[in-house]
């Protein structure tokens, strides 16, 4: 499945690479935001055109988009040129991430629908019902062959076959490279109490254990949580990236399976051993990722291009501070790493718009998506939020404030694949350096999350009754208010309901659809 996937990416990224090159020997001139480049000419001159149509007026729409910082606001220099630049008048409606997808399901539910809404799951079951039921613009047949998109035709091939509902887009994926997230671990810590950095799920136990029973901040309490159970990066170390089938060749969901209930007993180890603090279930990700910058917490899950920043703050109260990145641990049944589908969501365009705005907002995000664009929408004006170093956008004192996870929310942008690898806050050695040591994940059997992608209407339907009961019996398998062999009862309950058994088959199709047999 790696080996798919990496291949369609590297076929992408050569041809990236070609037009880019071929755009940079045929232009002298310097009109164009990013990199200096004037775009490749193409079938769709308003699309790629930095230049605004003199008699056109601009395309009004709304959006809405996930706030994890400030936001660019719409009477900024940069809201301005961009709407300038794309000659567009779009107001963009920001929800905090750490709720987003509550947020989105409320405004799905009310029928008032932006023109166009930021999805970051694809597979969530509101997302898939709205889709279904006709929310969204079915946009296949307006792509077609990419002839009138050439800039979506350049993006990661394997996220617009993954973001697929029932054969159908509805959805633009926000399309990177593969590499994305990693554990991060203090390092200085390790020194101070003499451990090695852990290679395998054993080893981390270990040492988180001894961490948690120490005093590595110096505060002179035995108060560091060591870790928070997070099963987008440790359940993978227990099988949980392979299909388990049933008596008839369905697929059970990932959650029901032994092998998600050794990842919760393992975490209940941990929590037992006092690594993994009491109100751990109540965190949210911008709690945990405090808890690790001010050092409460040793280890912390994130998109591997904050690891520089990661040091900054966590410098701030301990000078020494030093962050080590973990890829990977090797476990009884896989490696405990994530390894990205290639896309985050994607963009839908509300079924109330008009077929005219709909295809406005395609040239749009077409538009953005040209790679001559591609330092515009992610890191702003050159010269005022980044100025090129070394060959890499490195942020003004300007562009650290402003420019964020946030920035490029409400854009679809070409692919790269090292988008979540490369920190713009840091000099290029130190993101070369950061590129290697994510790309050990080519190097194990690298597995994406199968049940981001497989489909099933049972499953979203079910799920959406008994997704809170079963977090809350996880949470207390975890933390030992309920056994493992109730835990283990609950999985086989669920397993054994015939509404649920429904969703195997479903999904046991999906899958072939996707992957083959």
């Amino acid at each position: 499945m790696k080996r798919k996937f990496r291949g369609l990416y590297y076929g992408v990224c050569i041809l990236l690479l070609v037009s880019v090159l071929l755009a940079a020997c045929s232009s002298n001139s310097n009109n164009n935001a990013g990199n200096g480049q004037k775009p490749a000419e193409s079938s769709t001159p308003t699309t790629n055109s930095t230049e605004k149509p003199a008699a056109k007026d601009p395309l009004v729409f709304t959006g809405m988009a996930n706030l994890y910082a400030n936001a660019p606001a719409k009477d900024s220099e940069y809201w301005k040129i961009m709407e300038d630049k794309f000659n567009v008048d779009y107001t963009v409606n920001w929800s905090p991430a750490d709720n987003y997808q509550e947020k989105l399901d409320l405004v799905l539910a009310s029928g008032d629908i932006p023109d166009v809404m930021q999805i970051t799951n694809t597979t969530a079951p509101s997302n898939l019902r709205a889709a279904k039921a006709g929310a969204f613009w079915d946009l296949t047949a307006a792509l077609g062959d990419f002839s009138n998109y050439p800039n979506f035709k350049k993006l990661n091939p394997s996220a617009w076959v993954l973001s697929k509902v029932e054969g159908k887009n509805y959805f633009i994926p926000r399309t990177r490279g593969n590499l994305d997230s990693a554990l991060f671990i203090r390092q200085d810590w390790l020194d101070t109490l003499k451990l090695k950095t852990p290679t395998t799920i054993e080893k981390f136990a270990e040492v988180i254990k001894v961490i948690a029973k120490s005093d590595p901040d110096g505060n002179g309490k035995i108060d560091t949580i060591g870790v928070i159970p997070n099963p987008g990066y440790f359940a993978a170390a227990f099988g949980t990236r392979d299909p388990v089938r049933d008596s008839n060749g369905g697929i059970i969901h990932m959650n029901l399976t032994s092998n998600y209930a050794d990842y919760v007993e393992y975490m209940r180890s941990l929590y037992v051993a006092g690594a993994i603090a009491d109100e751990f279930a109540l965190f949210t990700g911008t709690q945990q990722e405090e808890m690790f910058m001010t050092g409460r917490s040793a280890t912390f899950v994130k998109n591997s291009w904050h690891k520089y920043r990661m040091e900054q703050e966590t410098a701030k109260t301990d000078p020494n501070a030093d962050v080590t990145l973990i890829p990977h641990l090797k476990g009884p049944k896989g490696y405990a790493h994530i390894y990205d589908l290639g896309y985050f969501g994607g963009m839908a365009i509300s079924k109330k718009v008009s077929e005219e705005k709909m295809l406005g907002i395609l040239e749009f995000f077409n538009a953005t998506s040209d790679p001559e664009n591609y330092n515009f929408v992610n890191f702003g004006i050159e010269g005022v939020h980044y100025t090129i170093v070394d060959g890499f956008p490195s942020l003004t004192e300007q562009g650290k404030k402003e420019v964020n996870n946030s920035f490029n929310a409400p854009f679809i942008f070409a692919t790269n694949e090292f988008a979540k690898v490369d920190s713009p806050l840091a000099p290029m050695d130190y993101n070369l350096q950061t590129r290697e040591e994510m790309k050990e994940l080519y190097k194990i059997d690298g597995k994406v999350d199968i049940f981001k992608v497989l489909q099933s209407d049972a499953w979203t339907k079910e799920w959406s009754k008994i997704k809170d009961e079963f977090e809350s019996m996880e949470a207390k398998a975890i933390s030992g208010a309920i056994t493992m062999e109730e835990f283990r009862a609950y999985q086989q309950k669920l397993v054994e309901d015939p509404d649920i058994i429904a969703s195997f088959p479903e999904f046991a199709k999906s899958y072939e659809e996707f992957f083959g047999k």
